[in-house]
């Protein structure tokens, strides 16, 4: 099969690039506030292994909020670092506090809410990456493809491991009543 080139016009290409600008915002925003919430979940979390996994996890959100910023400079933009932020923390504080109250209706106390919501906000920055890795996929942009495909697998490879925790731990918090 033959290999089709379409050619776009200044305009429309600049265009699709500032609708990717957009995304990528969304995308950093994201994953600053899975970053906020693992800042504030790994410290009340006692098993050691399991606070030990968080570390981890949270080196590679550091790497990955990098990899977002990095998405910009792909297409030759720059993120704006303040705006993203302060959308964070209040994207941080509103999951929170949607969370804590589905939890609280659910009978679940201590850190294994903040890993159920690591694990739903986890999920969130994965599918911001994979649409940033579909953007790039679509206008022919390898350099977008490189930097989102492989978060996307890491954070899946997160997310598997978020979701072993917040199940094996589900029992302790909601049956015992107790920190995990």
């Amino acid at each position: 099969m033959a290999t089709i080139l379409i050619e776009l016009d200044e305009q429309t290409r600049s265009k699709h690039l500032n609708q990717m600008e957009k995304w990528f915002e969304h995308v950093l925003t994201t994953q600053m506030s899975l970053e906020n919430s693992l800042q504030k979940t790994i410290p009340i979390i006692t098993e050691p292994h399991i606070k030990e996994a968080f570390l981890k996890i949270q080196d590679a959100a550091r790497a990955h909020s990098s990899a977002a910023e990095d998405l910009f400079k792909a297409i030759h933009r720059s993120a704006d670092a303040a705006k993203d932020r302060a959308l964070a923390n209040i994207n941080t504080a509103v999951q929170t506090g949607l969370f804590s109250f589905q939890e609280l209706l659910g009978g679940a106390v201590g850190s294994w809410k903040g890993i159920h919501q690591l694990l739903l906000m986890n999920h969130q920055a994965m599918g911001a990456f994979a649409v940033a890795e579909q953007l790039g996929l679509s206008i022919g942009m390898k350099e977008v493809v490189n930097i989102a495909f492989p978060v996307v697998h890491e954070k899946t490879m997160h997310q598997l491991l978020l979701q072993e925790y917040m199940l094996e731990m589900a029992p302790v918090s909601i049956l015992y009543q107790e920190n995990v």
